[in-house]
């Protein structure tokens, strides 16, 4: 037992239960002062076994010298059970972020706070990599009421540090009709879709204005099968309306469904089948959570894996007007630039001479409409 220093002599008394056999208040006391051990033996209890089993005669427990403090240990048997219990599990301190880490925002509903959770635990070990959620449990672009996301994604956009890429999902309970000033669109109508997708182009426009990549995460079914039905809806719409504009959509319906309907359970990232969603069928636990950031991990590799030269002149870029990113995968994989050594000039008597040397227009092809319109 480790002695505890104080001012004077600090007196500490340890009574232990004596073997089986004896009676409870039969203790071995132990005063230690100091580095010294005194041992106070308890007074045998020499009565008859009746006399002990009905408590006749029974003796006064040895005292501890005056002041001194008793405490109460466990019997051995006792001692040895709680010993073997396994020890409490240590939480293990997230790492710290660099101060130049790049942000990754996450902006929707309450779906999308479930997303920023999973995707915190999947960047835990990058320094290098900064997860910022904004969320709202109810809002969408239906009603701007409880938040403007386009109001709000240009203000942060040119607030620093300048988010690497921006995720969003969006529209769990954007099921209802769209309030204009002066009329209200039912849902769901061809009205209701042209006013949401322009909704949805804003958002797009925003970000790319200021080459931040932004992804749409799509939604998954709930337990409410009506509210399946408006989000199977939705989902659609922004599956297409991506698709047309050529922004980045991540299609995650079938990880967490079964034949296209709800389920609460199913395989985690480690193939253990677990419970992926809360009991009121929206929400995801933590496996479930974890398991839909990973597949918005496959497609923020590209954003995050930039040069890092490239990442900080794109922190110092100040929005106006678009930015043309010169590192885009598309590109070609020439290091240098083209000089006028390296261009072929056009043949004499071709095509390309007349236009670019002579700097005369085109012949007109016989037939074609600019023919008989130039005569």
């Amino acid at each position: 037992m480790p002695l505890r220093r104080a001012k004077a002599l600090t007196v500490v008394v340890v009574a232990t239960l004596i073997a089986a056999g004896l009676p409870l208040h039969a203790q071995q006391v132990i005063v230690q002062r100091g580095n010294q051990t005194q041992v106070v033996e308890p007074q045998r209890d020499n009565r008859p076994f009746l006399m002990r089993l009905f408590g006749w005669g029974e003796q006064q427990p040895a005292q501890p010298p005056p002041g001194a403090r008793v405490i109460k240990v466990p019997p051995p048997g006792q001692q040895q059970r709680k010993a073997a219990r396994p020890p409490a599990a240590v939480v293990k301190p997230q790492n710290p972020k660099n101060d130049d880490a790049r942000v990754v925002l996450v902006i929707g509903d309450r779906l999308a706070a479930d997303l920023g959770r999973g995707l915190d635990v999947a960047y835990a070990d990058r320094p290098d990599v900064r997860i910022e959620t904004k969320t709202v449990d109810e809002a969408g672009l239906a009603a701007t009421g409880d938040m403007d996301w386009k109001a709000f994604l240009e203000k942060r956009l040119t607030d620093k540090p300048r988010p690497t890429a921006v995720v969003a999902m969006i529209g769990r309970a954007d099921g209802r009709p769209i309030e204009l000033p002066d009329r209200t669109v039912d849902f769901p109508t061809p009205d209701w879709e042209t006013i949401y997708k322009a909704r949805l182009n804003e958002l797009t426009r925003v970000a790319r204005e200021r080459a931040v990549p932004l992804l749409w995460v799509g939604l998954v079914p709930v337990a409410s099968q009506q509210a399946t039905n408006d989000v199977t809806y939705i989902d659609g719409v922004i599956r297409d309306e991506a698709a047309e504009k050529g922004a980045t959509y991540i299609d995650v319906w079938e990880p967490f469904s079964q034949n296209g309907a709800f389920v609460a359970s199913g395989p985690d990232l480690d193939g253990q089948v677990r419970q992926l969603r809360l009991k009121d069928g929206v929400g995801f636990t933590r496996s479930g959570a974890r398991k839909l950031a990973f597949y918005v991990q496959q497609s923020l590799g590209t954003a995050l894996n930039v040069a890092d030269h490239t990442a900080n002149l794109m922190q110092q870029v100040s929005g106006d007007g678009p930015v043309l990113v010169l590192n885009d995968p598309a590109a070609s994989g020439e290091d240098k630039l083209i000089a006028a050594s390296d261009l072929v000039p056009p043949k004499p008597g071709t095509a390309l001479h007349r236009l670019v040397i002579e700097g005369l227009p085109l012949e007109p092809v016989a037939g074609r409409f600019d023919a008989a319109a130039l005569k």
